[in-house]
């Protein structure tokens, strides 16, 4: 079912409130709770604003704590773990009066030259986003390509409905905010009752950025579920921007218990 549509256009203003530290504000999503992305992508830009503008992120690592609450602003703390003249490093936390709701930490390296490669490809025949219906999720336009029941596997077109600007550290951001996007439809299809009354969340997430990408032009996430063990089934995948550059990986771990019926 589509959600409605949202307003993203200020996610990534967030207020200053101190030293290294910033407020961010959450929009109203129907599910109840703020999406785990933008939580991601915010504490990732509010890390960004402690590091030279010449290096840029090449990974993140994230746990997910508590579930973040709608009516209350998010406060990120950043940490500055290491300035170096090739990498930088910063730990987040982030928080809400019921306490911290996300721990990350993120790596910055400068523009080095060496030899590029790829070898993970985009499917061949792959439909074009254009060539399927999309619905808005979590405030940004997916387009599920069909895929067979297995492999566990959720491939999806994601883009911002509004331009992001220039700045690739934004463009950056705009990218982990999808990456939350479709990475649980993999767990779920993981699991022996796939959809049928499981209650799921997110418990970590990792993402390693390639080259860079727009977050505000379709990119394809194409995830595969690795199975089930002690509730928790662990998804990975790769970005691909259309014209099959590999700009991005993407690892998570998510939680599905069956629901309870009343007592």
């Amino acid at each position: 079912m589509s959600e409605p549509r949202l307003d993203l256009t200020r996610i990534f203003e967030l207020e200053t409130h101190g030293p290294d530290t910033f407020v961010g504000e959450s929009p109203r999503y129907s599910w109840g709770r703020i999406y785990g992305g933008l939580v991601i992508a915010q504490a990732l830009w509010a890390a960004t604003q402690t590091v030279r503008a010449e290096h840029a992120v090449h990974s993140l690592h994230a746990y997910f704590i508590l579930g973040g609450d709608l009516s209350e602003p998010v406060r990120y703390e950043v940490d500055r773990v290491r300035n170096g003249r090739s990498f930088t490093t910063r730990r987040v936390l982030a928080r809400q009066s019921a306490g911290a709701i996300l721990s990350l930490a993120c790596s910055f390296q400068v523009q080095e030259g060496g030899p590029e490669t790829q070898s993970a490809t985009l499917e061949p025949g792959l439909p074009a986003p254009d060539t399927l219906p999309w619905h808005w999720d979590a405030g940004v336009q997916r387009a599920d390509v069909p895929m067979p029941a297995r492999p566990p596997r959720s491939t999806a077109w994601a883009r911002f409905p509004h331009s992001l600007g220039e700045d690739p550290r934004v463009q950056a951001c705009g990218l982990a905010y999808l990456s939350d996007v479709n990475a649980m439809g993999a767990v779920h299809r993981s699991h022996p009752n796939d959809h049928e009354g499981l209650m799921g969340a997110s418990l970590d997430h990792a993402m390693w950025f390639h080259r860079p990408a727009r977050a505000d032009d379709w990119v394809v996430l194409d995830m595969l579920g690795h199975g089930m063990i002690g509730s928790r089934g662990l998804a990975t995948g790769t970005v691909f921007h259309p014209d099959g550059a590999h700009v991005a990986t993407i690892a998570q771990e998510g939680l599905l218990r069956v629901k309870r019926g009343p007592a």
